[in-house]
C-alpha cells in the first residue's frame, strides 16, 4: 500500500519512490546499483527524466571520490514501426 506522499520517480518502469529508499535501505549506495535492482532508468527515455534525481539520491552528482559510473542516456539507434517489424522489413 503506497503512502499518499509517495511518487512516481520513473515513469517508464513505474518505479516509485519508496521503492528506492527500500532498495537503499537494503545496501545500494550507487546509483547505477539503484538502477539496476530497481530498473528506474532502462525504460524508452533512457534515464533522462530519473536520473538526476537517482544520481542526487546517492550522492553520485558530486565530484567527490570515489567515482562511479554515472548513468548514460542515450537515444535509440533507429526507430522502426511495428508494422515493418512484423514484416520483416529491414533496408540493411
Amino acid at each position: 500500500m503506497r503512502k499518499e506522499d509517495d511518487f512516481v520517480v520513473c515513469r517508464c518502469e513505474n518505479v516509485y519512490y519508496s521503492d528506492l529508499l527500500e532498495i537503499m535501505e537494503d545496501g545500494a549506495n550507487n546509483s547505477r546499483e539503484l538502477k539496476l535492482k530497481s530498473r528506474a532508468g532502462m525504460g524508452f527515455c533512457n534515464s533522462r527524466t530519473c536520473g538526476p534525481l537517482l544520481e542526487a539520491m546517492t550522492g553520485d552528482n558530486s565530484n567527490e571520490l570515489p567515482h562511479y559510473v554515472h548513468l548514460k542516456s542515450q537515444p535509440p539507434i533507429r526507430t522502426i514501426s511495428l508494422l515493418d517489424l512484423a514484416r520483416g522489413n529491414n533496408d540493411d
